[in-house]
C-alpha cells in the first residue's frame, strides 16, 4: 500500500505537472491571469509538449525505462535537452517582456539545473524534489498558507522517492535543499 501511494504521488507531483500547475497558479495570483495564460503557454508548448512528446517516444522505442529517467544514462542524455529548453523559455520571456521576477526565477532555476549537470555522475540529485522545494520555498514568501501545504507535499514527494527506491537519501536531500535554497533567493526577489 506504502508503494502505491508513493507511486501516486511520485506520478501525480512529477515535474512536468508540478511546474505547469503551481507556476500557473502562483503567476495567476501575483500578475493576474492574462500573464499566467501566456506562462502556460509558453511552458506547455516549449517545454512541457516537447518534454512529453520526446519521452513517450523514447519510452515506446525501449530507448528509456520510465518518465522518471531513473538511469544515469537517461539521465546524462536529458540534461543538455532541459538546459536547451531552459534557455529557450529564458529568451522567450524575455523577448515577450514577463515580469522580471519570473525571468530571475526561472534563470535560478535553470543554474540549480545546471550545477545538477556536473554532478550528475557522482550524485542523481531528485529533480522531482527540488523543483518541488524550488517552488514552494517561492510560494511561501507570497502566500504563507499556501506555501506551507506546498512544503508539506514537497516533502511527501521526497519521501516517495525514497519509498520507491528512485534515490538515496544523499540525492534527496541534495535535491530538496537546492530546490529550498534558490526558490527562497527567487522568493526574495523584488
Amino acid at each position: 500500500m506504502q508503494k502505491i501511494i508513493a507511486r501516486f504521488i511520485s506520478i501525480v507531483f512529477h515535474p512536468l505537472i508540478t511546474i505547469t500547475i503551481f507556476t500557473f497558479l502562483f503567476i495567476k495570483n501575483v500578475y493576474g491571469l492574462d500573464v499566467a495564460k501566456t506562462v502556460l503557454y509558453l511552458i506547455g508548448f516549449v517545454a512541457v509538449l516537447p518534454i512529453f512528446t520526446f519521452s513517450s517516444i523514447q519510452l515506446f522505442r525501449g530507448k528509456i525505462s520510465n518518465f522518471d529517467l531513473s538511469n544515469s544514462a537517461e539521465r546524462n542524455a536529458t540534461y543538455p535537452k532541459l538546459l536547451l529548453i531552459l534557455l529557450i523559455l529564458i529568451s522567450s520571456g524575455i523577448y515577450i517582456s514577463l515580469p522580471a521576477k519570473l525571468i530571475y526565477a526561472l534563470s535560478l532555476y535553470s543554474l540549480m539545473i545546471f550545477v545538477f549537470y556536473f554532478f550528475r555522475n557522482k550524485l542523481k540529485i531528485s529533480l522531482h524534489a527540488s523543483t518541488s522545494f524550488f517552488l514552494a520555498s517561492m510560494i511561501v514568501f507570497t502566500f504563507l498558507g499556501a506555501g506551507v501545504l506546498a512544503i508539506v507535499i514537497s516533502l511527501l514527494v521526497a519521501i516517495s522517492r525514497l519509498i520507491l527506491k528512485r534515490h538515496t537519501l544523499a540525492e534527496v536531500i541534495v535535491g530538496g535543499c537546492s530546490g529550498l535554497l534558490l526558490g527562497s533567493v527567487a522568493g526574495l526577489i523584488q
